[in-house]
């Protein structure tokens, strides 16, 4: 109707003029008064009209100020308020100003106050995504209308895999049919994906800080590294009597990382408690090394290299063993095994506020360690006509420990966030220690007759012992089904045997042909890094 009306005057004003032209001079000041009068009148009504206009445009269903226009099209958007319906703001629509009609998505993911698919998110933004909050709503998940890269993404929703076992896809974004905002990021829609994939290192959050630990499965890869030890010094060869070292127990991979696996069962036995079966081991490390002359120049340890016995006082170049001196070549190979198997009782506990809590344990160990090594060294033909041949000397032992005992420990968590815990924990055992171990040896002149042989021994022995192993680890909750976990491992256990012949056995041999053996226990220290996953049913 105001409308009409502006028309109606403007239309007036311009016949007015028109017809001015054709009318006396003696009406120039009603003329002029008319035109005044009616142009006045056409603005009046042309600000009225604006302000009517204006004032009614959310009632209408327009977006407010503060929502971008961007690709709206705001004559087929259907942003009308329905047939019978009083505008916002009325007297009548006092008591349903709770839920007024507006634009789907108009008051989506404002600060704290909502968000897509979850109602009123307490931190703001779709599916509650923190980061999202207070963002402008073309960007943060006017879901089914301007958009909000989150809305059903990896995000939200109880985390990745919660996601991907209801039916989701790759990029969820506005119940996956694309939005204004996906369009508006870097890279059009595939950036928007690509920010939802960042919810990949989202951890699942939904049983809060005062989430007991527990896991019913875990696997992890178990990788460690063991030292040689025993009697066997760590110089094995020089080059020239007390010379350069130029063969070592390093050179067989002392310090080499190999793989395992620790596996863990649990069942639940009472309230806060369980039962724990771990396996973990399956470790083993293998070495070569070897030193080369081109001159019989070689000397070993047995012989102190080379100054026991000493060279004749007539300064031959006799200095040592003919077997195991004054070599051509000499090597070393090295293998271990290790395996663990335990069961325990855990009881956990959580401190107040649920950022702390820890477990004691106690139950049953068994450790098994396998260690074997060969010496091996080839000189120059002899020097008699009567076992003339090359000089050699070969020994080869081996040692089977295996420990059984009670043990007992603890470990201590920080929960640092929802999903996100570290912590560490350590064991203690008294055990018993069950030794088998053979010897074998073989040389080009053995004993005082200076011939061909060999000799052989099988024995064992009985220790009590201890076990000591730390345990530095992270646990990263992807779903309430899956978690990463991770630790640095050391174990520690005294006195163990290991492979290797000693200095004192392998001389006896060599001068009267007896063998002869004591039991020379050192330590064993097992240390590396576990990368695997939980399972939780």
């Amino acid at each position: 109707m105001i409308r009409n009306m502006v028309t109606r005057l403007t239309t007036i004003t311009n016949e007015a003029r028109l017809s001015g032209r054709t009318t006396s001079k003696g009406q120039p000041v009603l003329r002029r008064g008319g035109n005044l009068f009616g142009k006045s009148l056409a603005i009046a009504a042309s600000l009225l009209a604006g302000n009517l206009l204006c004032s009614d445009a959310s009632a209408q269903g327009y977006p407010g100020q503060g929502v971008s226009f961007a690709n709206y099209d705001l004559a087929a958007s259907g942003f009308v308020t329905p047939a019978g319906m009083p505008p916002v703001g009325s007297p009548q629509m006092m008591g349903m100003m709770a839920s007024p009609v507006v634009p789907v998505g108009y008051s989506d993911c404002g600060c704290a106050t909502g968000g897509c698919d979850s109602g009123m998110c307490p931190s703001g933004g779709c599916d509650g995504l923190p980061m999202q909050a207070c963002m402008d709503r073309m960007v943060c998940g006017t879901c089914g209308g301007g958009g909000g890269c989150g809305c059903n993404s990896f995000l939200g929703g109880g985390g990745i895999l919660g996601k991907l076992r209801n039916g989701g896809s790759a990029c969820l974004f506005c119940r996956g049919s694309g939005c204004t905002a996906c369009r508006e990021l870097p890279f059009g829609y595939a950036g928007s994906c690509l920010a939802a994939a960042i919810g990949f290192l989202r951890p699942y959050e939904e049983a809060s800080l005062c989430n007991q630990r527990w896991y019913d499965l875990s696997a992890e890869a178990l990788v460690l590294k063991r030292n040689l030890g025993g009697a066997v010094p760590d110089v094995i060869t020089t080059s020239g009597v007390s010379g350069t070292p130029v063969l070592t127990l390093g050179d067989v991979g002392s310090d080499d990382l190999e793989a395992g696996v620790r596996l863990s069962a649990a069942m639940i036995w009472g309230v806060g408690g369980n039962i724990e079966a771990t396996y973990m081991g399956g470790n083993e490390w293998s070495g070569t090394g070897s030193a080369t002359s081109a001159t019989p120049n070689l000397y070993s340890f047995i012989s102190d290299f080379g100054t026991n016995p000493p060279a004749s006082a007539l300064g031959a170049n006799d200095a040592g063993f003919d077997d195991t001196d004054r070599s051509l070549s000499q090597s070393l190979v090295a293998n271990s095994a290790f395996h663990s198997a335990e069961i325990n009782y855990r009881r956990r506990t959580m401190f107040p506020y649920c950022r702390f809590q820890s477990s004691w344990l106690f139950g049953l160990r068994y450790i098994r360690y396998n260690d074997s090594l060969r010496y091996s060294t080839l000189g120059d033909n002899t020097n008699t006509g009567a076992n003339n041949g090359l000089r050699f000397f070969n020994s080869e032992t081996s040692s089977r420990n295996s420990l059984f005992g009670p043990q007992a420990g603890f470990d201590f968590w920080w929960n640092t966030y929802p999903g996100v815990s570290i912590g560490f924990g350590a064991k203690g055992a008294w055990m018993q220690n069950e030794v088998d171990r053979s010897t074998r040896i073989t040389a080009n002149s053995l004993g005082f007759g200076a011939t061909p042989g060999g000799a052989s021994l099988n024995d064992g022995d009985q220790d009590s012992t201890v076990m000591a192993d730390f345990e530095l680890k992270a646990v990263y909750r992807f779903s309430h089904s899956l978690a990463f976990r991770s630790s640095y491992y050391v174990m520690t256990v005294q006195d163990v045997i290991f492979g290797g012949l000693d200095g004192a056995s392998a001389r006896s041999i060599l001068q009267n042909s007896t063998l002869s053996r004591p039991f020379v226990y050192d330590d064993l220290v097992l240390q590396g890094f576990t990368l695997g996953a939980e399972y939780t049913w």
